[in-house]
């Protein structure tokens, strides 16, 4: 018989071969004490290696919502925080089912979302939850935006917001790109993208090759 290698674009579950980056993710998942920043070259496989976290570890208790920022343009700031709260509502509508028609009504009575409402509605998410992922994948997109450093700053803030809010604990975000940390947020009176744990994706060993 004949096989037949398949070119995929997302690799299929029993073709996926886990990596020492895999590893690093899961420790950075259970701390939830940092984000995950995964730096590497294009062609590398980061993409698959977020969407095989999301699908081995996401279950109706810790929840992984996934972003790509190369197929949305987002005109406004605002834009961006409705799109990370709709995506995940719409993909875990089963989990937030209540917490979709509080946050509804409150952008119907509100209009733009402000980096206050967009936390307050992450914070009601996670009252649900015991754990709430974000993945930003190809954030390199989202930097040339003009608000870009309003976005990164606000997901710097959450962490540090913990000390406040402890509920905030169960919120952590991965994120993806070509471009160094220290580069991701442009102006320089804005305290840098520092709290990141760097996850660098590989070539395969020797074993993880056969």
């Amino acid at each position: 018989m004949e096989l037949i290698l398949q070119s995929y674009p997302i690799v299929p579950p029993n073709l996926y071969v886990e990596r020492d980056a895999d590893r690093q993710i899961r420790q950075v998942i259970q701390s939830m004490t940092r984000p995950g920043y995964i730096l590497v070259a294009r062609q590398m496989g980061k993409t698959n290696l977020l969407m095989h976290t999301k699908d081995v570890l996401e279950d109706e208790r810790n929840i992984f919502t996934y972003i790509d920022f190369t197929s949305t343009i987002f005109e406004t700031e605002s834009e961006c925080y409705d799109e990370i709260i709709d995506i995940t509502l719409e993909t875990h509508r089963h989990v937030f089912q209540r917490e979709a028609e509080i946050i509804e009504k409150r952008r119907n009575a509100r209009g733009t979302t402000t980096q206050r409402e967009f936390t307050r509605d992450l914070r009601l998410l996670i009252g649900t939850v015991d754990k709430l992922v974000i993945i930003l994948d190809e954030i390199d997109a989202l930097v040339r935006m003009p608000f870009s450093d309003n976005v990164f700053a606000l997901i710097r803030s959450h962490y540090f917001q913990r000390k406040n809010y402890p509920d905030m604990g169960k919120l952590s975000y991965l994120l993806s790109g070509v471009m160094e940390p220290k580069d991701i947020i442009k102006n320089p009176d804005i305290s840098p993208f520092n709290i990141g744990q760097e996850i660098y994706v590989k070539d395969f060993t020797r074993s993880e090759f056969y």
